[in-house]
């Protein structure tokens, strides 16, 4: 079982594998929008954790799905998203820049997690805001 779900839960949810959930959530990155390539006037280890996890999703999501089954997807998480993952997911660093907040409303809305449209919409109001600030 896979150690990111409950033992009642299973990664096949549905007709849908969770690799295919998970690609189809890193394809809807670009109508979110980038992050601004504005630097920062201090480390911000919730960026540093964020882009982390980013840059290895991208590398289990260019892996050929022809590649990945039942019996290796742990492996190949493990070796990718997995442990940048379970950063964010256990031990989460606090914001310390109002970059490290738009990056942390763009990372909840890149994750299609949020059931409420009007907290979605409130969300992406407070992100544009944050991005208009930060490339005044």
């Amino acid at each position: 079982m896979h150690r990111f779900f409950d033992q009642t839960e299973s990664p096949i949810i549905g007709r849908f594998s969770r690799r295919a959930l998970f690609l189809a959530a890193i394809a809807s990155v670009p109508a979110i929008g980038a992050a601004i390539a504005a630097p920062a006037v201090s480390p911000d280890p919730l960026v540093d954790a964020i882009a982390e996890y980013n840059a290895r999703a991208a590398e289990f999501a260019a892996i050929p799905s022809d590649l990945i089954d039942m019996g290796n997807e742990e492996a190949f998480v493990a070796a990718t998203y997995g442990p940048a993952f379970d950063r964010l997911w256990k031990d989460c660093p606090a914001a310390t820049s109002l970059q490290g907040v738009a990056e942390a409303i763009r990372y909840a809305l890149k994750e299609n997690c949020i059931c409420s449209s009007s907290a979605e919409n409130v969300l992406k109001s407070a992100l544009a805001f944050l991005d208009g600030e930060r490339a005044s």
